[in-house]
């Protein structure tokens, strides 16, 4: 009996290993069983979206010569359909391209950055393509890193170029008479000077900044007015008679284009068009002082220099920069506001700031 009782033991021992190991295969089976689509999560398959062309903004200076840094990005907005993985890489041009790898965890609009790397080769306008989804364009306007030098006000300026990638148009990097670029709207190290309208660099303009909102003319002022293109001093024309020019009789051909009279601007730049104001505002996040600094440009606000006393008023309230284009007995003019942006006719005996865009 003992021998049987073992021998049962024995085989219900076998029976019940048996059991568990067909268990544990049938676990394994059905473990295996689940297939391998590479879709853990929903985000190892790639992306699918489109491109939102509106929202592509280009973000940085890009000078040739000189590899990028963190500030050249490209700002894509995309339409996501499905999540998932994501290498977004455009096409290489000139040296340099912008790409980023990631996920998009959840579908509909979304906003990447994509930094750029390499170094542009040369300058100019130069295309770009990115695909996701759909392909899209965009342009990067390369200038030169050389210093562009000007005397004026018995002090040598240091100017550099500047682009509006939107408007594919190179500018100065600050006004005339800046010491700097502009660090904020009422940065006063980047008012600079007050020209009146087609007057030549002479020396009338001359400011000496102490705040963000006192300025001192160097110079001082005269009611006598001009009949020639060049006067015989540096004092600013204050005039309470028509046309309020500090030249009468008016002369319309003064600061049209690089060879133009009285240019102020250094050699190779020139006084924008009104035109060229307005698609420059166009660019603006907003139309007023928040939209006008935050630009590529930096505009900043050294308010105006006005012609009936030759005191100066606004500064680090609004700003106003001299175009070439006339209007009757007036010229247009770029102003700003913290609540207001557009371009604007003034008399030509008031003092605004220059700002040089390249011909």
């Amino acid at each position: 009996m003992k021998t049987k009782n073992l021998l049962r033991s024995v085989l219900a021992l076998v029976v019940i290993l048996s059991l568990s190991f067909m268990g544990c295969q049938k676990e394994a089976d059905k473990i295996q069983t689940v297939p391998d689509n590479g879709n853990t999560a929903g985000l190892k398959a790639a992306a699918t979206g489109s491109i939102v062309t509106t929202g592509t903004v280009v973000n940085g200076i890009y000078k040739a010569g000189v590899a990028l840094n963190t500030a050249n990005t490209l700002t894509l907005k995309l339409t996501v359909t499905a999540i998932g993985t994501y290498n977004i890489t455009t096409s290489t041009v000139n040296g340099y391209n912008f790409s980023k790898s990631g996920s998009f965890t959840a579908t509909g609009a979304q906003t990447i950055t994509l930094p750029g790397t390499g170094t542009p080769v040369t300058t100019g306008i130069n295309t770009f393509t990115v695909t996701f989804g759909t392909t899209a364009s965009f342009t990067v306007v390369v200038v030169s890193n050389t210093p562009i030098v000007q005397s004026s006000c018995n002090t040598s300026y240091t100017y550099y170029e500047v682009a509006n990638h939107k408007t594919q148009k190179v500018w100065l990097d600050r006004n005339l008479g800046a010491t700097q670029v502009g660090t904020a709207a009422t940065d006063f190290l980047s008012y600079g000077s007050l020209y009146q309208w087609g007057r030549l660099a002479d020396n009338h303009q001359c400011i000496t900044w102490a705040s963000s909102y006192l300025g001192t003319p160097v110079n001082g002022v005269t009611t006598t007015t001009c009949s020639s293109n060049t006067p015989p001093n540096a004092l600013f024309v204050k005039t309470l008679a028509s046309p309020w020019d500090w030249r009468v009789p008016q002369n319309n051909s003064l600061w049209q284009g690089t060879a133009g009279i009285n240019n102020p601007c250094p050699s190779g730049y020139r006084l924008p068009t009104n035109a060229e104001f307005i698609a420059e505002v166009a660019t603006w996040t907003t139309k007023n002082t928040v939209g006008a600094f935050g630009s590529s440009l930096k505009w900043v606000m050294a308010g105006y220099r006005d012609f009936p006393d030759g005191a100066i008023y606004n500064a680090g309230y609004s700003g106003g920069y001299w175009s070439s284009t006339i209007n009757s007995t007036k010229a247009m003019a770029l102003w700003f506001s913290p609540t207001e942006g557009y371009t604007v006719d003034d008399y030509r005996a008031v003092g605004y700031s220059v700002r040089c865009i390249k011909n």
